[in-house]
């Protein structure tokens, strides 16, 4: 049962999700040959003021 866990800056459409799970199970199933309906994807979102990066908060990041 393969598992993909994604972890973004919240902020993402409904419809951004629901393509990206789409196409994350895709490469699963065509490149992994696994089976589409034991494939799964969970969004973990982050708000910015919890989520660093190069040792920056992303909320005092411009961008």
């Amino acid at each position: 049962m393969p598992h993909i866990q994604i972890t973004l800056v919240a902020g993402r459409t409904v419809e951004q999700k629901r393509k990206i799970a789409q196409r994350m199970t895709d490469v699963l199933v065509e490149e992994a040959g696994a089976r589409r309906e034991n494939c799964s994807v969970a969004f973990v979102d982050v708000k910015k003021e919890d989520f660093a990066e190069g040792g920056a908060l992303v909320i005092d990041q411009q961008r």
